[in-house]
């Protein structure tokens, strides 16, 4: 927190990261790379942590990571069969990533509004983020040199209810940016990496995030920030989201 002209605190954000016990500490690597949702060990590494969180979290490993104690850290360092478990996944997870170095050209670029990869990450709605996403996991399973390039979305799809009338109603909750596998990419001098994009009287600014898919990266586009005015910084809140002006600006 810093103190601007008048006095007043002005607050930013930060990232906090985790530590873990050095025979977990692959914890850490898997769930910031999504090869573990289509991989029944690590999924099923993570579930044994705590069963009752993995389903209370939307089975969300980086919320898992977070709310667990480092008592039961501890203890779980000290569990021969679990560490035993954690190797053979990491073992398997290198193998499968140190296979990237062998991708070949032409490399490919793969635009989509929708990836429906995992629930943790809730930037698609239906069948085109569902077959958007698995193009992805079956790209980085054959090593195709792909790219893909997305938006990542505030509020993501809207979940519905029921009304004691029975009527339908759409739920926006907003997602945590620090608890989704995805990471901000920045430049050599540590400043978050940006792109612009020209519109009338003024740039819109997106910052970049970096989505590991296995051996698939996946770059997705956020305009919710404070560089951008109001109007602006609601293009990339919900997919699909806005009258047709805000559809062209996504």
């Amino acid at each position: 927190m810093n103190r601007n002209e008048i006095g007043s605190p002005s607050w930013k954000s930060v990232m906090v990261t985790r530590h873990l016990p050095e025979k977990l500490s692959g914890l850490e690597t898997l769930c910031k790379n999504l090869w573990w949702c289509w991989n029944d060990n690590a999924k099923d590494l993570f579930k044994s942590i705590d069963y009752n969180l993995w389903h209370k979290s939307g089975h969300n490993p980086m919320v898992i990571l977070d709310k667990v104690s480092y008592k039961k850290y501890l203890a779980l360092s000290q569990d021969e069969e679990f560490v035993a478990r954690l190797d053979a996944v990491m073992q398997e997870f290198n193998s499968y990533m140190a296979k990237k170095a062998e991708r070949r050209e032409p490399s490919v670029g793969y635009f989509c509004m929708e990836y429906g990869l995992d629930t943790s990450l809730k930037i698609y709605s239906g069948g085109l983020g569902i077959l958007a996403g698995d193009y992805l996991k079956e790209t980085s399973d054959m090593n195709v040199n792909l790219v893909a390039v997305g938006l990542l979305y505030r509020y993501g799809y809207f979940t519905q209810r029921l009304t004691p009338q029975g009527n339908q109603v759409a739920e926006y909750q907003a997602q945590d940016f620090l608890k989704i596998p995805a990471e901000p990419v920045f430049d050599e001098s540590g400043a978050w990496k940006t792109v612009k994009v020209a519109l009338p009287g003024r740039d819109m600014s997106a910052r970049i995030w970096k989505v590991a898919v296995g051996r698939t990266d996946l770059y997705l586009l956020d305009t919710d920030f404070e560089d951008n005015c109001p109007e602006d910084r609601q293009v990339t809140h919900q997919l699909y989201g806005g009258d047709w002006e805000n559809r062209l600006k996504q």
